[in-house]
Order: structure tokens, then C-alpha cells, then sequence
């Protein structure tokens, strides 16, 4: 069941990928990849945990996505779909991240690609249209 409380939890995380987008229309020299990385990973995270209350699944607020990520897997299989293998940072080589985030603009982008997608996803399965 959507609750209010799920509905603005999706709507803050919302906000946090609209930052994170913003930032990527900058120059690419002035683009803050490490914050663009960051914001994508904590709106990830945030939305997963709405989705997951929604559902009634419980989960510790300080699961990591990769755990949040299977109990998704375990309701909705359409998470199967998603190629999340570019947001898990310190699997990468240490000249495309530091610190478990990314830093190439190209990474980033890939990250905000896959941070769309679970969006997409959780919207379509708790039929709700983009939320304002």
C-alpha cells in the first residue's frame, strides 16, 4: 500500500536525482562528479527503502544498496532487467574512482542511467505517475 509517508519519501528522493541531473547540464569542467555520484547512490537508496516499506518488507535503513537491491529482486523481478554493475564504484579500477565513488563524467552518466531506471520501475509497480 502507498502511503503518504512512502509518497513524500519517493518525492525527496525524486528531488535528490533532479540535483544530480541538474549538475550533469553544467560544462563538463565544472561538473562535480563525486556529488553527482553521491546524490545518485543516496537517491537509489532512498527510493529502494520507500518501495520496500511500501511493500512491507523490512529492511535496516543502513543496508547497502547491493543488499537493498535483492529485496527489490525478491518483489519485483523487473530489477533483474538493469544492469547495476556501474553503480557498485569500488568494484571499479582505481583510476575510475576513489573512495567507492566515481569520477568520469562517462561513469556518472551511466549511474544516473541506471538511478532512471529503478525510478521507472518502482513508479510503474506502485502505479504511480511521476510524482511532483
Amino acid at each position: 500500500m502507498v502511503t503518504n509517508e512512502t509518497k513524500s519519501s519517493l518525492k525527496m528522493a525524486i528531488e535528490k536525482l533532479r540535483i544530480a541531473e541538474f549538475e550533469l547540464y553544467r560544462p563538463s569542467e565544472d561538473v562535480e562528479t563525486l556529488s553527482v555520484c553521491l546524490t545518485a547512490h543516496q537517491y537509489m537508496g532512498a527510493m529502494m527503502r520507500a518501495f520496500l516499506l511500501s511493500k512491507s518488507i523490512d529492511h535496516n535503513e543502513e543496508e547497502s544498496l547491493e543488499n537493498l537491491l535483492n529485496h527489490c529482486k525478491s518483489v519485483d523481478n523487473e530489477f533483474e532487467n538493469i544492469s547495476f554493475s556501474n553503480i557498485f564504484c569500488c568494484q571499479l579500477n582505481q583510476a575510475e574512482c576513489e573512495n567507492n565513488y566515481c569520477l568520469s563524467i562517462e561513469k556518472v552518466n551511466n549511474c544516473m542511467t541506471v538511478a532512471n531506471q529503478v525510478k521507472l520501475i518502482i513508479l510503474n509497480n506502485l502505479e504511480l505517475s511521476e510524482l511532483e
